[in-house]
């Protein structure tokens, strides 16, 4: 596809939405996409807004080159250990101020507190202040994004995926039986508290470990409630 009107377009059907519903999803206005369509306008600052909620790579929306929306799945290797296993996992760095759409607008999900994603399953569908593009691929009403809080998943070195204070996680709570290796959501089952901490399972044994080294591992029993898909970080 040669030119952004044609890719725009196409986007947009892929991701089975009307002007109408993409202007309400991504605050653009339907003339500026129906623009956008025609081939009016050649460069707009609003790819990023239709970028994100048509589930494409804003490179490939502005100049064609990279993965289209309907191409298969790319199976990247993590960036930072060479050791570490392929993974469908997704790491986007966004401007400070995020996004809002309404509740249950396509491909977004909900910014939920560590309270309501304790009782995420038994309390069903929650309120949410904020409802933010999901970057990776999830199961639609199942899957949350939560600000991490606390250190214990803030790698000591660049080696490791790191997820400092305050970046934000995404959730699918339909994955449960997770990799070694895969971030985690788990709730402690003798203290009935919430964690986030990478997974493993070696020769049988199952144990929460957390990236910072000053933090212990967690040996205690546990239940996954959910895998962590990707995150978004804040530039600094």
């Amino acid at each position: 596809m040669e030119t952004i009107a044609t890719r725009a377009k196409a986007a947009r059907l892929y991701a089975n939405l009307t002007q109408k519903q993409a202007e309400a999803a991504s605050g653009i206005k339907q003339g500026s996409i129906s623009k956008i369509e025609r081939g009016d306008t050649i460069r707009t600052t609003g790819l990023l807004a239709l970028a994100r909620i048509y589930r494409a790579d804003p490179n490939w929306l502005d100049t064609g080159d990279g993965p289209a929306p309907w191409d298969p799945i790319q199976i990247r290797k993590a960036q930072h250990q060479a050791n570490e296993p392929a993974a469908i996992y997704r790491v986007v760095r966004v401007p400070p101020e995020l996004p809002c759409f309404a509740p249950g607008t396509p491909d977004t999900v909900p910014l939920i507190s560590w309270a309501q994603a304790a009782n995420w399953e038994s309390a069903g569908k929650q309120s949410a202040d904020r409802w933010i593009p999901c970057i990776a691929h999830h199961a639609p009403e199942k899957t949350y994004a939560l600000r991490v809080e606390g250190d214990s998943m803030a790698a000591a070195s660049g080696e490791l995926k790191s997820y400092p204070e305050g970046s934000i996680i995404f959730v699918d709570t339909n994955l449960k039986t997770p990799d070694d290796g895969e971030r985690v959501i788990a709730l402690l089952t003798e203290s009935n508290k919430l964690t986030f901490k990478e997974f493993k399972e070696q020769d049988g044994p199952r144990w929460l470990l957390p990236l910072n080294p000053r933090h212990e591992p967690i040996r205690a029993p546990f239940v996954v409630l959910g895998t962590v898909i990707g995150k978004w970080e804040d530039e600094d």
